[in-house]
Parts: structure tokens; sequence; C-alpha cells
């Protein structure tokens, strides 16, 4: 039986979310994003924002050493994220009207999260909410979405969950229109003793140029630069720092 829906994985499917995405090492990018704040972070404190946090797997590594929160706008996704990451403060909110009444010494979005947003004008919304949740010498760490980044160019391809009771297919070729990246991703799930389901998990991401989200990052009171090396192969990082 096949079902298509938008953004599957963050609602319906989300159980299955952290198979999918077992490949990723989310403790060496804990020890990345560690190394990003000792190097960066001016403002002195221990408190962290995760912002699109999914299911807390990054904040449950990082929790020992700093204050975390999380948010995230899917509740499935808190929901798995709170069963995963035990004392730490998980929230539901939109980055784009992100109000929390706090600030924090660090705040990141990864994971290319920060395309949801879509447009221009959203971004530049909710990094000047990454702003103004940010403590003077706060650190934002951002993992970009835009259109030349290696995971947005388009090729095959596919993650493999092998597992005792289930296995898991995921295979997608990303299409560009226009200013947005378009992902079906094709889910193919096989688990012991019921009938195989298949999912199209459809994602749409604004892609937004390096220089312009500089721009809007500075215009928004963070003093940023771009690396080109980030937390995992292929992805690259903002940084910024709020004057």
């Amino acid at each position: 039986m096949l079902t298509m829906s938008k953004q599957l994985l963050h609602g319906k499917l989300a159980k299955y979310y952290d198979k999918v995405y077992s490949f990723r090492d989310y403790l060496d990018e804990a020890v990345r994003i560690q190394n990003l704040i000792i190097k960066y972070l001016e403002s002195g404190g221990n408190s962290l924002l995760d912002v699109a946090c999914g299911t807390g797997l990054h904040l449950n590594h990082l929790k020992d050493d700093f204050l975390c929160t999380g948010v995230d706008v899917s509740k499935a996704m808190l929901k798995i994220a709170r069963k995963n990451a035990k004392g730490v403060t998980f929230k539901e909110a939109d980055m784009k009207t992100l109000k929390l009444g706090k600030q924090f010494d660090v705040i990141t979005c990864l994971l290319s999260s920060i395309g949801y947003t879509k447009t221009y004008s959203n971004l530049k919304r909710t990094i000047r909410n990454f702003s103004k949740h940010l403590k003077k010498g706060g650190l934002a760490l951002i993992e970009p979405s835009y259109v030349n980044s290696v995971y947005l160019k388009g090729e095959p391809r596919i993650t493999i969950y092998d597992g005792k009771d289930a296995k898991i297919a995921r295979i997608n070729v990303t299409k560009i229109r226009r200013a947005t990246a378009v992902l079906n991703m094709h889910i193919l799930i096989a688990e012991k003793g019921r009938d195989i389901k298949y999912f199209i998990d459809k994602h749409e991401l604004g892609l937004f140029g390096i220089n312009k989200t500089l721009s809007i990052m500075k215009e928004t009171g963070l003093k940023s630069k771009y690396l080109k090396n980030g937390l995992m192969h292929g992805r690259e990082l903002f940084v910024g720092i709020k004057k």
C-alpha cells in the first residue's frame, strides 16, 4: 500500500526516524559542536537551545555539559525526544515565530532544517528570532540549505537500516524548482510479522545563497562567518556571534 504525504518522517513515521538516520554519528557531531563552542563562544555561559531538535539525539550527548532546551514544530518528534534525552526541557515551537522569553548562550539549527523556512523573508525572520534569543557574545551554529550543497545536488541517494526485526530503505533524487529543493523520499519498511509498507515522504526546502545568508545574519546583529567543513561530511556551517 502506497501512502504519499508531506514530512511523514516528522509526523506519522516519526517512530522510524532514528532508524532511517542511524548512519549519523550523533556523538561525534556533539563533540564537534562542543569544540566550536569552546572556540567561538564569548558569553561564557552554558545554556543551549537546539532549534528543530527532532528526536533529541544531539541533546542527549550535550545535556551533561550544557543546560539544554529543545524546540520543534512536530509533536511526534518531541514525544520521542523526551524519551531519548531525559532531563532536557522540550517545547513545541516554530522557528519562524520563536518566542521563549529567555536568552541562551548557544543556539543550534542543524541538518539543513533552516531550509524549511522556504523564503528569504522567513529566513530573515527566523535568524532575527535566533539573535533575539542569544545573549551578548552568544553563539549561533546553523547548517545551511543552499543550491550548491552536496546534500542538494540531485544525485540518487539511498540509506539502509538493517535491523533484526526491521529493514528500512530510503531512496531519493532531489529536484530543484526555482529556489526550492523538492525531495520525494521513497521509503520501504519491512517489519517482522507485518505487511511491507511503502511511503513517499515529500520535503521542500528553500535554497539560500551563502552571501545573502551572511548578510542577513549581519543585519540581525550576528558577526558571522561560513565554514566549508562543518559537523559531518558534505555539510557546511554558518557561525554567528551576537554583537
